[in-house]
């Protein structure tokens, strides 16, 4: 196939849809990005703007169940459930619990490392291009726990070391040092030298986007509400239009399911939702992202 003549299309012009719009147009196809709303007005505003390629622990562990009946009871909890979706929910949980295996674990922390240790180079790539202006710090991430949560964190240092992911564990006093502000209630903690953190992840986003298209990419502020095929061709369809390519790549987070679904694809995608809060002239008070494992 002419990869001059292909066209590709994306749904979501959030971090994930605009950095592979970037790189396939590298390879010279032609790309369409589609959005029901600006770019990076989503998910890509709010999150936390870490670069962390040593974050392979995923969310199927050995120990997760366990923990799970605390989670729920406690109003600091990590996790809340409505408890109307339960059911729903149902299939989803029995999917999840058969993957909470040693076995299951380590395949995909082993392929989760594998990608991501290509992440902060590829990010370089696109940076390249771009004027960062400061919107990119190296200070590393700091990760902190009290010994009540011990057992899991000794986990996640295990997989690390299998895996050969660079960490370093830290002491009390090396947090200190590290973050003198922070009250010193942790007991241990590892820090994650080498990782970055974004100071505005949505001024970065615009950034590469805009990027796309100075390079002749075309965005469509378009809500797509369904994909079949015409000879073997995707075809995406908003509410009044119709579009042919002949790729597609699906980038809506969340909202990913609702088309997965139409192309019979039975993928066992649910949602977490997240919230963030900021406070103004408070840079001065840490250096670098710190994160209570106790609290998810």
């Amino acid at each position: 196939m002419d990869q001059k003549n292909t066209k590709i299309g994306i749904i979501g012009a959030g971090i994930q849809g605009v950095c592979s719009a970037l790189f396939l147009q590298k390879k010279g196809y032609q790309v369409t990005l589609f959005d029901r709303d600006e770019p990076g007005n989503a998910a890509s505003y709010g999150n936390a703007g870490h670069f962390s390629p040593y974050a392979s622990v995923s969310l199927n562990r050995t120990d997760i169940l366990t923990d799970v009946p605390s989670m729920l009871i406690s109003s600091r909890g990590p996790l809340a459930l409505k408890w109307n979706y339960v059911p729903k929910m149902i299939p989803w949980f029995a999917r999840f619990i058969l993957n909470c295996g040693k076995e299951k674990m380590m395949h995909t922390a082993k392929y989760m490392h594998q990608i991501l240790d290509q992440s902060l180079p590829a990010f370089d790539e696109l940076f390249d291009e771009i004027d960062l202006d400061g919107l990119v710090e190296n200070n590393g991430i700091l990760y902190v726990w009290t010994n009540k949560s011990k057992k899991s964190r000794d986990l996640e240092i295990k997989i690390r070391e299998e895996l050969g992911v660079k960490q370093q564990l830290v002491n009390s006093k090396e947090i200190h040092d590290l973050e003198p502000n922070i009250k010193p209630f942790y007991d241990n903690g590892v820090f994650y030298d080498y990782a970055r953190h974004a100071r505005n992840p949505k001024k970065i986003l615009i950034k590469l986007f805009e990027n796309f298209i100075k390079k002749g990419g075309k965005f469509l502020k378009l809500n797509i509400i369904n994909i079949d095929f015409d000879e073997n061709k995707p075809v995406l369809r908003s509410e009044t239009q119709r579009f042919i390519f002949d790729k597609l790549v699906i980038a809506c987070g969340a909202f990913s399911k609702k088309l997965t679904d139409k192309l019979h694809e039975s993928i066992p995608l649910d949602t977490e939702r997240g919230y963030h809060i900021h406070f103004k002239n408070c840079d001065h008070l840490i250096s670098r992202p710190v994160v209570f494992q106790n609290r998810g």
